[in-house]
């Protein structure tokens, strides 16, 4: 399964400049035609997204649609801002305890397509052990040409494990980072290789997700934890974090969907799937 990404690095250097000139909050607003855009000239991302408004029970409208665009686009800027200005996000820190914990021992962090993660991953890596992030880096080519041409605060701290370069060699580097008390961070609620998938139960449905962070926890005995980064207000977020209990991969799997579920039911308007999540895999 593809997922199509959108934007080019023309918007994002545009929206870049504005930032610079016109500062944080006029760039907000510019969103606001953003998501309008999108809005007017994406409906194929409406009708995909049919499926999770069903399921959260909520009536998908053209105001909900462009809501949800538009915090889609605010967390996508604050990604930017985090690299370049840190200082203009804040992050309230919730179950510092799991922090502690992390900080002990190192861990497995299972990520999801709520919120702004990677503009916390940034901002909050002073709290943290150092982090490597295990993705596929699918960004378009123009686009990674835009991230790496700006200055990147901390950057030495939070690493990209690229699947790209083959499992051996990312396998290799998982290890060295858990041996070292250091963080790995993998998607959880996006399942793109059915060979590597567990079924869960998800707003009464049964669904597909990602069982390699389960699978790496259970099998190096370190601890599993959900992070989600929630904007509450303008540029401040809300950062929780859910301890996943040493069990069974079926029951650790499901813990992890309860909690994402409990989220999003909070947050409907900032799970950022933006494909039909509840379509069987083939």
């Amino acid at each position: 399964m593809e997922i199509k990404q959108r934007g080019n690095a023309f918007g994002y250097k545009l929206l870049l400049f504005a930032y610079s000139v016109l500062g944080y909050n006029l760039v907000v607003f510019i969103l606001n035609f953003v998501a309008l855009y999108y809005l007017l000239f994406a409906p194929s991302v409406k009708k995909s997204m049919q499926s999770y408004y069903d399921n959260i029970g909520i009536k998908l409208t053209n105001t909900s649609y462009f809501n949800h665009l538009k915090m889609f686009a605010i967390s996508i800027f604050d990604r930017f801002v985090s690299r370049i200005k840190p200082q203009d996000l804040s992050f309230c820190i919730h179950n510092n305890d799991v922090i502690k914990t992390l900080n002990e021992n190192g861990g497995v962090i299972l990520l999801s397509h709520v919120g702004s993660w990677a503009s916390a991953a940034h901002c909050l890596s002073d709290e943290l052990p150092p982090m490597s992030i295990v993705m596929r880096e699918n960004t378009k080519e123009n686009i990674q040409e835009v991230e790496k041409n700006r200055e990147r605060v901390n950057e030495q701290r939070v690493k990209i494990i690229d699947l790209n370069q083959g499992a051996i060699l990312a396998n290799i580097q998982i290890a060295n980072a858990l041996m070292n008390k250091e963080l790995v961070a993998m998607m959880a609620d996006r399942a793109v290789d059915k060979t590597k998938t567990i079924e869960v139960k998800f707003l009464d449905k049964k669904v597909l997700i990602n069982k390699n962070p389960f699978e790496i926890a259970l099998r190096v005995k370190k601890p599993l934890v959900a992070i989600f980064v929630t904007n509450n207000s303008l540029n401040k977020y809300d950062l929780a974090l859910e301890l996943i209990k040493e069990s069974s991969l079926e029951q650790m799997s499901q813990d992890y969907a309860d909690v994402l579920q409990n989220t999003i039911r909070e947050y409907p308007n900032q799970w950022y799937n933006f494909y039909d999540f509840f379509k069987k895999m083939n």
